[in-house]
């Protein structure tokens, strides 16, 4: 591949694959609502304690981004990706063998979560390195392929449930996760990192004869220049890159929160399990199109990317508020497919601001470090959307707590740094 190979030839190779992977592994995760009402009817654990299974999954699906972004640009992306893969199916399948729930945390939680992990921020990553002009575009593309995801799986896991029962469904599940895989195995090292390591290779070689280490003293220097690139904390020394941060956490926090609270808020107004799966379907129908309209329309600099994202965020808080008002079959619906337009919407714009804040120099230590940090507040957030429901006997406390995340988000965007 030429360098001059961005924007074009291979790129659209990598943007295709990045997107089925991205299909597989945020459509599924998207799509837990489904298993999760059916792991409160198997277990009877609590809606709180069942949604620590997939605040788990997701504190590690995101939260190895610094380590996995790093071991990417070490090993190549394409490595690290397919041992998740394999990871993902070991914990599908070992998921489908547990006799109780606790045991889920380890197999679903940890095992392929860590597989999640490191396919995650190194998939989303690399698209920026093949795009420039339309970079926007490219990560609102790649993005919204997880809509096709959350249309397909919901109904795909409400069949193999129906037909296979809930142990049956994961095992099938895990198989058709492992395709990530070979999708991953199509996939080149951007050549910037290439020339990267290349560089330093060549540093070290010159800097060897000058001076001879002990292996102790070159294994803690390889340690420290390996911890100062995954927890780069001096970007927060940029106030734009601390404002989004904050605010992405916020919003992350809310999109993954409604993942629980609609799901179970359909199955507590007695719905049935279809419209749960409809409703899952909806929200990825609509991301489908909303991620790949805001990449298209952010290229068009018609308004700022900050400002379509403060759009996001104020219309996720008006109808977070709105919602427990409207217990009907329609208005959740509704609430569903807005919640993908606005909600979900909003990732579409992540990889570029960050790209716009720190370059793409730092992209990778600063993406890696916002997937962690958002790790742990959707491992937050999630919980305490169970337990809201659990104290107050409806998921009414638990949309305005969403509501108030968002709010929180729109608010720290205001204090947008000037040029």
């Amino acid at each position: 591949m030429k360098n001059t190979d961005v924007d074009r030839g291979y790129s659209w190779v990598v943007l295709i694959f990045c997107g089925i992977i991205y299909l597989v592994i945020a459509g599924g995760v998207k799509s837990f609502g489904v298993l999760y009402t059916e792991l409160l009817e198997h277990y009877e654990a609590g809606a709180g304690n069942t949604a620590w299974i997939s605040s788990v999954c997701l504190l590690l699906f995101m939260g190895l981004g610094p380590f996995s972004n790093f071991l990417g640009e070490k090993y190549t992306y394409r490595l690290i990706m397919c041992i998740g893969s394999v990871l993902v199916l070991i914990g599908y399948t070992a998921s489908a063998f547990v006799p109780r729930m606790d045991m889920l945390f380890l197999t679903y939680g940890v095992v392929a979560g860590t597989g999640y992990g490191l396919i995650f921020a190194p998939c989303t990553t690399i698209i920026s390195f093949y795009f420039k002009k339309r970079r926007s575009l490219a990560n609102g593309l790649m993005v919204s392929f997880s809509g096709f995801g959350s249309l397909l799986f919901p109904y795909m896991y409400r069949f193999l449930i129906d037909k296979y029962g809930l142990h049956g469904a994961l095992l099938i599940i895990g198989a058709v996760f492992f395709h990530t895989c070979a999708a991953s195995l199509l996939l080149r090292q951007p050549p910037q990192l290439l020339k990267k390591k290349q560089k330093t290779e060549e540093e070290l070689a010159l800097a060897t004869p000058q001076k001879i280490e002990t292996p102790e003293k070159t294994q803690s220097g390889c340690f420290n220049e390996a911890k100062k690139r995954i927890f780069k904390l001096d970007l927060f020394y940029n106030p734009k890159y601390t404002v989004l941060f904050c605010a992405i956490l916020f919003q992350t926090a809310n999109f993954a929160g409604n993942l629980v609270a609609l799901p179970g808020h359909i199955q507590s107004l007695g719905l049935g399990k279809q419209n749960i799966a409809l409703s899952v379907s909806l929200l990825g129908g609509s991301e489908i199109v909303a991620r790949a309209f805001l990449g298209w329309f952010a290229d068009l600099n018609i308004m700022t990317r900050t400002h379509l994202f403060m759009v996001c965020s104020f219309v996720s808080t008006i109808i977070a508020f709105c919602i427990p008002h409207l217990p009907y079959k329609e208005a959740v619906l509704c609430y569903a497919v807005l919640m993908g337009v606005f909600s979900g919407s909003f990732w579409s714009l992540m990889g570029v601001l960050m790209v716009d804040c720190v370059g793409l120099a730092n992209f990778s230590p600063a993406f890696g470090l916002l997937s962690m940090a958002s790790a742990f507040s959707i491992l937050i957030s999630q919980p305490i959307i169970g337990w809201l429901k659990d104290a107050t006997g409806s998921w009414n406390m638990s949309f305005r707590f969403t509501g108030l995340l968002s709010a929180l988000a729109f608010l720290f965007l205001f204090d947008w740094p000037d040029d």
